[in-house]
């Protein structure tokens, strides 16, 4: 995606099930999930180091989006 650490990112430790992860929190202008657009939102980029895991979706996005989780 050719995204880097800036000067204004601030560094996150967010923690789950696998323990902890060191994040770069950025603002970004755009994000775009099939039909939802939401724009000038704060995202958390990490290289979490699985094959099978290429990103999460936070539940503040799933929930604004309108999205219904069926667990």
């Amino acid at each position: 995606m050719g995204l880097g650490v800036d000067l204004q990112d601030r560094i996150v430790t967010n923690y789950g099930i696998g323990g902890k992860e060191h994040v770069f929190r950025k603002r970004v202008d755009l994000i775009q999930i099939g039909e939802f657009t939401a724009k000038e939102v704060e995202l958390d980029f990490n290289n979490f180091g699985y094959d099978d895991i290429n990103g999460l979706l936070g539940l503040d996005l799933v929930m604004k989006a309108g999205y219904i989780i069926d667990l």
